[in-house]
C-alpha cells in the first residue's frame, strides 16, 4: 500500500497549485472559485488499488480575459506549466480549446477549458488519497 497524504492536505496542494497557475494571468483576470472542496470517490484507480479512496479537487472560472486572446493564455499556461514541472497529457487545439497537465512529481493534474465564448474554467485535481492519510495497517490475530 502506498502512502498517502490526507484529503485535506491534497485540497490544499489543489488549491495552490491553482493559485500559482493563475498568477501566471495578467491582469484583470480574476479567478473566481466554481466548485470545490470536494472529494470524488476514486472508484476505478488507475493504480488497481484498493477501494475507499477520495480525489480531492476545485473548480475555477476565470473572468476579466477577452474571449478573442484564449488562445494565447492557453499558451501562458502551458509555458507556466511547463516551467514548473508539469507534463502536458493533452492540447486538443485548435478544435477546442482544452489543455490537461499532470505534475511530474506528485501526480496532481490540472486542465484548462473554454469555448469562444464563455468564461475559462481551471480545474484542479490530486491523485486517489486516503481520506485521513494512509491507515495504519490491521492487527494480524
Amino acid at each position: 500500500m502506498q502512502p498517502t497524504m490526507t484529503a485535506q492536505q491534497a485540497s490544499l496542494r489543489v488549491a495552490d497549485y491553482a493559485q500559482r497557475a493563475f498568477a501566471a494571468l495578467p491582469p484583470p483576470a480574476a479567478l473566481v472559485k466554481w466548485a470545490g472542496d470536494n472529494n470524488n470517490p476514486c472508484d476505478d484507480p488507475t493504480d488497481n488499488g484498493p477501494q475507499g479512496r477520495v480525489v480531492p479537487y476545485a473548480e475555477y472560472k476565470i473572468t476579466g480575459l477577452p474571449p478573442d486572446q484564449y488562445n494565447h493564455y492557453f499558451d501562458v499556461l502551458r509555458q507556466w506549466w511547463a516551467s514548473h514541472g508539469f507534463r502536458v497529457l493533452a492540447d486538443d487545439r485548435p478544435k477546442d480549446l482544452y489543455l490537461w497537465v499532470e505534475n511530474n512529481g506528485d501526480g496532481f493534474r490540472m486542465a484548462l477549458q473554454a469555448n469562444d465564448v464563455g468564461p475559462l474554467y481551471l480545474t484542479s485535481t490530486a491523485p486517489c488519497v486516503w481520506p485521513n492519510g494512509t491507515p495504519e495497517p490491521s492487527p494480524t490475530s
